[in-house]
């Protein structure tokens, strides 16, 4: 019986490793995929172990940003002039082999930016952005299976630039001025 239970867990734990499916977590050398700042023209982004980059995945065709799950995160410690590689391939929980699922490339800073763990607790100051929503394939891992997903390109499904800007705090006098406005559009509604 003991035998049994071992060559049955020894047979359950390939499975469970490779049934995710895998994809290629990582930008390429052209202009249009490499990660900017500040949307400037060749701005590409340095700064080696400043940023996280994260793969959000939804089910197909889901277009609420707020229904995406973070699967997996890279820092950049290899990101030079925009590029950076979280594994290529990657195995992605949360991308089942061979199944289509929508897909969104989120970055931000933690220098300054506050907790690192997604790109939603980033602090007000952090430099963020993230891509339009794609959709990929995840690869089969095993010997002869299917070719692991890009996300990063120009062909269906798959995304282009990210654009990181900095947060924005607005200024006291920015909120003077509106304060002022809506205390003189009060003032015309009464004297009517």
């Amino acid at each position: 019986m003991k035998k049994l239970i071992s060559f049955a867990a020894l047979l359950a734990l390939p499975l469970g490793v490779f049934a995710q499916g895998t994809v290629i977590f990582a930008n390429s050398s052209t202009p249009e995929s490499r990660f900017t700042t500040n949307g400037v023209v060749g701005g590409f982004l340095t700064g080696v172990n400043q940023y996280l980059i994260g793969l959000y995945t939804a089910p197909a065709g889901t277009s609420d940003e707020s229904s995406f799950v973070l699967r997996i995160t890279a820092t950049n410690q290899n990101l030079a002039r925009g590029l950076f590689n979280g594994g290529n391939p990657a195995i992605v929980q949360g991308i089942p082999v061979n199944t289509t699922v929508a897909f969104q490339i989120r970055a931000w800073s933690f220098v300054n930016g506050g907790p690192t763990d997604n790109y939603e607790n980033a602090g007000p100051n952090a430099y963020k952005g993230k891509s339009a929503i794609g959709s990929v394939t995840g690869g089969d891992p095993l010997p002869g299976g299917s070719s692991p997903g890009a996300l990063f390109g120009t062909g269906a499904g798959q995304v282009l630039q990210v654009n990181l800007n900095p947060g924005v705090v607005p200024e006291p006098s920015s909120i003077a001025i509106g304060l002022l406005g809506l205390g003189a559009i009060a003032l015309f509604r009464r004297r009517k």
